[in-house]
């Protein structure tokens, strides 16, 4: 951010040096506080690329934040090292961060960046077995397993009529599906963009989105209680500069987009929102407002039943207890 300097005579250029002068003689000059901190990780996900354009556009610094970015290629790598300290914020689907409770009980919702309508995909590999009333072998499907992709997988299954016993499940992140697929390791297989686009390109076909399952994925941005009762006003500054920023891309998307790639070093067919819907301001609000009955109450708790038929959570955490909206800038009405 540039800030206007005001010029002045000679005489005024010596009166402004004799009082810095007798200020820095009293000891009552202050230096400028040393910014805050902050290490963000996130998925390959252009929903959470309005923390690259604060941070390339300088919304950041201007917010006294220093912003460290790291692109993840492992969601359950990033998610073990957010649990261990290694990051204040991470971007990660909502379903996948009550998978995180079992760590970090303490772990809240900053923002609710986007939902996926298309950009998640079920991807059909070029040999894979086509789907028929009844396959002749189990399927091999592969997603990253204990994560928001289980769910989807399973809806998409509920569509093509498979039931459990047609279908193997394999572990593989979003980041190397196109090449399992392409391998022939798995027949089906869960990723996003640009990984599908990938996938594609090599041979892959589309067979199912997220444009089939509204309401469903809900990408976020998590942190803990204890980090935001250790510097709260570091993680207000974070949210005034990412909601500035959506705003910016927003009213000029070729420039937003140019600005992101810049700052993750990413090609430019790879920054597309294609088959995302982006929470503004205004929509974290009413999402989050309402306490237990809030719209993203109601879909923690659908996960969290999931996860805890499925066995891989013990015990639902409170929904409520999971998001804080105090912590949002106030808001103003559009442009």
């Amino acid at each position: 951010m540039r800030t206007a300097v005001a010029t002045t005579g000679k005489s005024g250029w010596r009166a402004a040096g004799l009082l810095a002068l007798l200020l820095c003689a009293c000891g009552t000059a202050e230096s400028p506080s040393p910014p805050a901190r902050l290490q963000f990780g996130m998925d390959l996900w252009a929903g959470y690329f309005p923390a690259a354009i604060a941070d390339h556009q300088g919304l950041m610094a201007a917010e006294g934040v220093a912003l460290d970015i790291t692109v993840a290629r492992d969601t359950r790598s990033l998610i073990a090292r957010f649990a261990a300290g290694d990051y204040d914020i991470i971007g990660v689907s909502l379903g996948d961060a009550l998978t995180l409770t079992h760590a970090r009980p303490d772990v809240i919702v900053l923002v609710v960046t986007n939902e996926s309508a298309g950009g998640d995909q079920v991807l059909r590999g070029p040999n894979a077995p086509p789907l028929g009333a009844r396959p002749a072998k189990p399927v091999r499907v592969g997603t990253a397993m204990a994560g928001f992709g289980e769910l989807f997988l399973q809806t998409w299954m509920a569509a093509e009529n498979l039931e459990p016993a047609q279908v193997l499940w394999s572990n593989v992140d979003a980041s190397d599906v196109p090449k399992a697929l392409i391998e022939g390791r798995i027949d089906y297989g869960h990723t996003w963009e640009p990984y599908a686009s990938d996938a594609v390109a090599a041979g892959a076909t589309r067979v199912f989105s997220s444009a089939e399952t509204p309401g469903l994925i809900l990408d976020v941005l998590l942190t803990t209680r204890e980090r935001v009762e250790q510097e709260p006003e570091a993680f207000r500054a974070f949210l005034r500069a990412w909601f500035a920023a959506d705003q910016q891309w927003r009213n000029d998307p070729d420039a937003g987009s140019a600005a992101a790639a810049a700052r993750l070093g990413l090609a430019p067919t790879q920054v597309s929102l294609d088959g995302i819907r982006r929470f503004a301001l205004q929509d974290n609000q009413r999402v989050m407002a309402g306490g237990a009955d809030a719209p993203l109450a109601s879909l923690l708790r659908r996960y969290a039943d999931f996860f805890v038929e499925r066995g891989s959570l013990s015990t639902p955490p409170d929904p409520a207890a999971m998001f804080d909206p105090t912590l949002l800038p106030d808001a103003t009405p559009p442009p």
